[in-house]
């Protein structure tokens, strides 16, 4: 899953329509890298997994924002209230960073970001 940011503040916005060009920022936590890189050593291996890690790490557009300690505690409470739901611990941590971001859309094939209401492509 990977968080994206699309900048809407209206000073960059107007410089972005000026220039025609589009900032994208792909927002990511610590524990999402954590999860993907770990999913494609197993299941593709772990040349793939370098790749994978390398291209983030270097990427341009993507920022890694490390899981506070408040999202933490905010992602727990979303995971006990939400028994009923096969939520990974990643995806409540993934919510509550988006909640405190105020995003709304998410860059995912998980369709439990559809479900809590987030907009997904």
């Amino acid at each position: 899953m990977s968080i994206v940011r699309l900048s809407s503040r209206r000073s960059l916005w107007q410089k972005a329509q000026k220039s025609k060009k589009h900032k994208i920022e792909l927002i990511t936590s610590e524990y999402v890298i954590d999860e993907s890189i770990t999913l494609i050593r197993y299941r593709v291996s772990h040349y793939a997994a370098v790749i994978f890690g390398d291209a983030l790490f270097n990427s341009s557009i993507v920022k890694i924002t490390d899981v506070q300690d408040e999202d933490r505690l905010k992602a727990w409470e979303i995971f006990k209230k939400y028994e009923d739901k096969e939520l990974s611990f990643t995806d409540c941590a993934s919510f509550a960073i988006m909640e405190k971001l105020k995003l709304h859309k998410a860059f995912t094939f998980d369709e439990h970001f559809k479900k809590a209401g987030f907009e997904v492509f």
